[in-house]
């Protein structure tokens, strides 16, 4: 087999034959964003992209509706197994503001340069399309059916700006619900025949403030009230409220939120009200931190002449946390301009829609083939990630 080099000068001058649709696709997705499990036509041309390339696709993989499946590359008795993971879904009113319309497009276009000189090398390596990252996290439910277990090395770009990074602190979240049922009443006439609703969100909100104290240092805690009564008049009988935690490790988040469920039960108590807790979607890991990924993926910044830091102080929580303690994954964020923007905004989603963007997909395109081609060409690389990733699951757990 070629070296390293030499793969990467095949594996670059292909890049091009699909970029324009690559790029295309970015485009439309991002003129017409789905949001999360809504992702029915951004899925459908993900799968019309691979299936144009002569590949077998399977919709609705491991039952997760608006997922797929695909071998891109398939050896006879391959050692090693490699997955390259899409996303496609957008927020809700602002759109693509995390970028995904342009990550996608980069694992698209990742996997047919890989199609196109899959007899150079002498990996599997598969891509899965995961819908609904930005709210139920439905990785989840593949990495719980073993899906990644079998994998060697998975990888996934999401987009950023200012500056890109190899690594970056990913945490672990739990979001839900608190629901406060309770007894209206006119507030001047009958006030004590009332059950305030509302008085025991104010309780919560105040407890959990001053809880904020005696968390251990990485916990995020933020709420909003969702619905908190009718008219000033009368005494609120339903206030609902919604909370994400999150933590560096999932293990304390468990903590968190029995600390957190004290001060609910406590507040229907002191007012009483009755609750409930509806969980919203899946409970997001943490991600191990792999310093041999992350080592890889900084040299291929650094070889492509991209400006980069190994690590920048953010917090954000994705399932790929999940898929991290399945297999040896990395998560890295590629900058889409020099200035910096923060992830979520108009700002960004204003960027997936300009020409620049292009050149960002390809250059994306180039950090996941390089990436994988540093351990393709190297397989001892595979072997060294693996037991940094064993060690970091037994750090991590």
């Amino acid at each position: 087999m070629k070296n390293y080099n030499e793969l990467t000068s095949i594996y670059d001058s292909s890049i091009q034959i699909h970029a324009k649709k690559a790029q295309e696709l970015s485009l439309q997705l991002a003129n017409n964003p789905e949001t999360s499990g809504n992702e029915k036509n951004s899925s459908e041309a993900h799968v019309k992209f691979l299936s144009d390339l002569g590949l077998n696709v399977t919709r609705n993989f491991c039952d997760v509706p608006y997922s797929y499946f695909a071998n891109v590359v398939k050896n006879n008795n391959a050692k090693y197994k490699m997955a390259i993971i899409a996303e496609y879904d957008a927020l809700p009113e602002i759109g693509h503001a995390c970028g995904h319309c342009a990550s996608g497009a980069i694992s698209l276009l990742t996997a047919a340069t890989f199609k196109e000189i899959e007899n150079q090398i002498d990996v599997d390596i598969d891509i899965i399309g995961t819908p609904d990252e930005e709210y139920d996290g439905y990785k989840i439910p593949m990495v719980k059916k073993g899906v990644f277990d079998k994998y060697d090395f998975a990888m996934m770009i999401h987009m950023g700006s200012g500056e890109s990074t190899a690594n970056y602190k990913i945490v672990s979240l739990s979001a839900f619900r608190v629901k406060f049922k309770g007894v209206s009443s006119h507030a001047a006439a009958a006030p004590f025949d009332g059950k305030n609703a509302l008085d025991a969100a104010t309780i919560l909100m105040t407890s959990c403030g001053l809880l904020r104290q005696q968390l251990k240092p990485g916990a995020i805690m933020s709420y909003y009230i969702v619905k908190g009564g009718e008219v000033s008049n009368s005494i609120p009988d339903y206030v609902e409220l919604e909370f994400c935690l999150r933590h560096d490790r999932i293990a304390y988040l468990q903590e968190m939120k029995n600390k957190v469920t004290n001060c609910i039960a406590g507040a229907a108590l002191a007012t009483g009200t009755e609750y409930e807790m509806e969980y919203i979607g899946y409970e997001f890991s943490d991600m191990p931190f792999l310093k041999v990924g992350t080592d890889i993926v900084c040299d291929v910044f650094n070889e492509l002449g991209l400006k980069n830091k190994p690590s920048i102080p953010i917090a954000i929580s994705t399932d790929m946390g999940n898929v991290g303690y399945a297999c040896p994954s990395m998560h890295p964020i590629l900058a889409v301009c020099d200035e910096y923007y923060p992830l979520h905004t108009k700002e960004m989603a204003d960027e997936m829609k300009k020409p620049t963007i292009n050149k960002t997909i390809s250059n994306g395109a180039k950090v996941f083939g390089h990436t994988f081609l540093k351990f393709i060409a190297d397989p001892t690389n595979f072997e060294l990630i693996k037991d940094d990733f064993n060690k970091s699951i037994k750090l991590e757990r």
